[in-house]
């Protein structure tokens, strides 16, 4: 079973939370994480503004960000990069510099909030960094990972890039950015959310974040709740919607995906709890798989770098004829 890291605290510890919303991009982390905030959880006052990409905003603060940003740059990788971190880059130098910059932003920006949150969608990616961070403040760290089924994940990023929106593609970056920390998720208090559950019935969603994050409902999370299910969700927010037996019709689906987003499903409904053996049994196979592949992902990553230096000319137009829109 994975390791329990949450009772991590320093000795200058702040009585102070922290709820990190994480999971694959175009899984609705922007709209649980205006969830949290309804629910009163402290976002901070410098938060990302909308763009045409996100035009109901983003829910990530600035400074967080981009220490973020500067991380993933650090290890290498690019927003679409597929390739596996190595372990041993987790201790370089700069992440150490941006470890202790890190600590200081969130002393200063969040210490005196018993209760605040952070969405980036790639931070369970960089877990093992933010876990560093979090030691050294003492903030105790509780997590919502976004779930959503990953034919509507690669028709929502093919919106924005079609290249990068090819199911092949958009499976690969779910895969990396949720597979291979997951299972630290145990140590600490985390709860599944599934988008489509999410805008189906938000009520009910958000009171089930609240009750599994042991986060107080009152009058004023109340009230926010409403105004969320009533208010910020619009109609036009979902364009798909699919079922579990459309997972087996896609071909081009990757098993792997397929059987993690399974996995993450059943955690959504509550038909499994945290500690099932078999969901960790098999997350080791999937673990396993996925780090086989790691040469072929660094491989992926090289040709994506040429196509897009060469955007728009024979290359791009041989990757949209030869796989087609995602």
């Amino acid at each position: 079973m994975p390791t329990d890291h949450s009772t991590q605290t320093a000795d200058d510890a702040p009585d102070s939370r922290a709820i990190f919303v994480v999971g694959a991009g175009r899984s609705g982390t922007s709209t649980i994480t205006r969830g949290l905030q309804a629910l009163g959880v402290e976002l901070g006052d410098r938060l990302k503004a909308p763009t045409e990409k996100n035009p109901t905003g983003f829910f990530e603060d600035r400074d967080l960000l981009r220490i973020a940003k500067r991380v993933r740059s650090e290890l290498g990788l690019r927003a679409e990069s597929v390739s596996l971190i190595d372990p041993g880059q987790w201790g370089s130098p700069a992440l150490e510099a941006l470890t202790s910059e890190a600590e200081d932003t969130i002393r200063r920006r969040f210490g005196r909030y018993p209760l605040w949150g952070f969405k980036y969608a790639q931070t369970l990616r960089m877990l093992p960094f933010w876990e560093s961070v979090m030691a050294r403040t003492g903030v105790k760290l509780a997590f919502v990972l976004a779930a959503r089924n990953p034919l509507s994940v690669a028709r929502s990023r093919s919106k924005l890039d079609p290249l990068r929106g090819l199911q092949e593609k958009t499976d690969l970056e779910w895969l990396v950015n949720v597979v291979p920390y997951f299972r630290r998720l145990a140590g600490y208090p985390f709860v599944v959310v599934e988008y489509d559950l999410l805008m189906e019935d938000p009520r009910a969603q958000l009171t089930r974040m609240a009750t599994a994050l042991d986060i107080p409902l009152n009058e004023a999370s109340r009230r926010g709740i409403e105004e969320f299910a009533s208010e910020f969700l619009k109609h036009g927010m979902r364009h798909t919607r699919f079922v579990d037996a459309d997972l087996e019709r896609e071909p081009r689906l990757n098993p792997l995906t397929r059987d993690a987003y399974r996995w993450l499903r059943r955690l959504a409904t509550d038909e499994i709890s945290a500690d099932d053996a078999a969901l960790w049994q098999d997350w080791a196979r999937l673990e396993s798989r996925l780090a086989e592949t790691a040469p072929a992902l660094r491989h992926v990553d090289y040709l994506e770098a040429e196509a897009r230096r060469h955007r728009g000319g024979a290359l791009g137009r041989l990757a949209a004829k030869v796989f087609g829109r995602g």
